[in-house]
């Protein structure tokens, strides 16, 4: 077959649509459309990439085939490519406009007189995630397309300035670093190794969990998506690369971040995207593809540890086995108690700081078995004024008893009336009346000179106080309890022993 000539070498930065139009410039042709149906290629074949053409143009014009097929993005159907290997969705493609580095035309220009035939697109530039030319660290500039078809015109007819004018374009545009993102997807194309979590998915799953987990980081839960320009997704891949960059260690600190961030402006609760914003979003639409890449079970193992999630609840698309975490308004609905007494006992146990006592109900979390705990206490608790007959014991007793810690009320009040008005654990009252039997058995023939508490504090002068201390503490040996006696009330003390006792 009679091949084209000259020859005109594919260069291997730029595009097969950008060397045909090279071509149909050098060949005299008015348009790439007519040179392409000069060889019988329809444009759309050229435009998705078909196997066929790239080889039908390279056999006539003599072109090595395996350069121009690296940089070919080959329609897989459904709006879905395959370039260098890696499948790449439509929308990750630049269409509808033309990005270009003025300083980078400038260098071409240099090198012919015709900037149809000098002036290559690059690959680097098709790509929606390359916002700024790594030669000249400059910001792309866009044009926009009229019509899709304008994708077969020739860039310098998308980009007509020459000279000095781009000079001047690049003397306007913004100056910058590439973004980490951007580097890692360029260098992924050329075979290169990177973050071994994001490379053990889709690029198209590396770069929407960047972007995505960057989005909220940048701009806020509330953005939508509608209001962010080129530049804002660029920086949302930069706010989410140093994340992203450490694999699923880095993913929970963010998503900590995150959760601390809303939980200081009194947000979230079960509404999980006044959290996250719009990765959760994200996860949660399917599409056409509903794998999201490992993101999404790192997010949703977050929120089960962390957060507030009702067992059954669909998450992200599985239900909830098991709750790890309460706030304060689900598990005051859950057991029937009121959320502020709830919210007191919890910030008495500690499980809630106190500095956080005033935020929301809703956003205030405590872990499940814990909380659990506490409404089950503060359920069966009792008041101060039954403890004296659940633990036969008089009212200097039971007083001398909380003052020692040995009686815990679940929380104290504040203001003139200090009354403890919610009570006592029950279990920690059995807890006491058990190991004052432990301590005091049960005795068949007790010394008729062995005394009751009141006694021994009248006739040996001891404090209340201190006696219950060296009974609890175990260090009083003649002591016992009547039978069929309990409580306080049915203890008897050698009195001869506690006189003998060192102050």
């Amino acid at each position: 077959m009679a091949q084209l000539f000259p020859h005109l070498p594919f260069h291997e930065d730029e595009t097969p649509v950008s060397w045909v139009a090279r071509l149909s410039a050098l060949h005299g042709c008015p348009s790439l459309r007519s040179f392409l149906s000069d060889q019988g290629i329809r444009p759309s074949d050229l435009l998705h990439g078909a196997r066929q053409v790239v080889e039908r143009l390279c056999e006539v014009t003599g072109q090595d085939p395996e350069p121009v097929w690296r940089n070919t993005a080959s329609s897989q159907g459904k709006e879905v490519y395959m370039l260098r290997g890696e499948i790449i969705p439509a929308s990750m493609l630049v269409r509808e406009e033309t990005r270009f580095c003025p300083l980078c035309l400038h260098e071409d220009d240099a090198g012919h007189g015709h900037p149809g035939i000098a002036r290559r697109d690059r690959l680097a530039w098709s790509l929606r995630v390359v916002t700024t030319c790594p030669r000249h660290k400059l910001a792309l500039i866009l044009r926009a397309r009229e019509h899709r078809e304008n994708m077969l015109h020739k860039l310098h007819l998308h980009v007509p300035e020459r000279g000095k004018e781009l000079v001047a374009l690049a003397r306007d545009a913004a100056h910058r670093d590439p973004s980490p993102l951007q580097t890692y997807v360029l260098n992924r194309l050329e075979g290169r190794i990177g973050p071994d979590w994001l490379d053990s998915q889709s690029l198209e799953q590396a770069v929407k969990a960047t972007q995505m987990l960057g989005m909220t980081f940048a701009f806020g839960a509330g953005i939508r998506l509608g209001s962010i320009d080129r530049d804002g997704w660029d920086l949302a891949g930069r706010m989410g690369w140093d994340w992203v960059a450490q694999g699923e260690p880095g993913l929970r600190s963010a998503f900590r971040a995150l959760q601390d961030a809303a939980f200081a402006q009194g947000r979230g609760g079960q509404n999980y995207f006044t959290v996250f914003g719009q990765i959760h979003h994200w996860l949660l639409e399917p599409g056409d593809r509903s794998d999201h890449g490992p993101v999404k079970q790192v997010l949703r193992d977050y929120i089960i540890q962390n957060m507030d999630v009702c067992v059954g609840r669909d998450l992200l698309g599985q239900p909830v086995e098991r709750r790890c975490k309460y706030s304060v308004q689900s598990l005051a609905l859950e057991t029937g108690l009121h959320r502020q007494t709830l919210c007191k006992v919890l910030v008495a146990r500690g499980l809630i700081a106190a500095a956080d006592a005033e935020k929301g109900n809703a956003i205030l979390l405590v872990d499940a078995d814990d909380g659990l705990a506490t409404a089950a206490a503060l359920t069966s608790s009792v008041s101060q004024a039954q403890l004296r007959p659940l633990l036969k014991a008089t009212l200097p007793t039971v007083t001398c008893l909380i003052d020692l810690g040995q009686l815990t009320p679940l929380h104290r009040s504040v203001g003139e009336n200090t009354r403890d008005k919610c009570g006592y654990d029950i279990e920690e009252v059995n807890r006491l009346i058990k190991r004052v039997h432990d301590l005091a058995p049960e005795t068949a023939n007790l010394p008729s000179d062995w005394v009751t508490l009141t006694q021994c504090t009248k006739r040996g002068r001891i404090p209340m106080r201190q006696l219950l201390a060296m009974i609890l503490q175990g260090r009083i040996r003649g002591i016992g309890r009547a039978p069929g006696g309990a409580g306080f009330k049915a203890l008897r003390i050698d009195l001869e022993e506690m006189r003998r006792l060192p102050d």
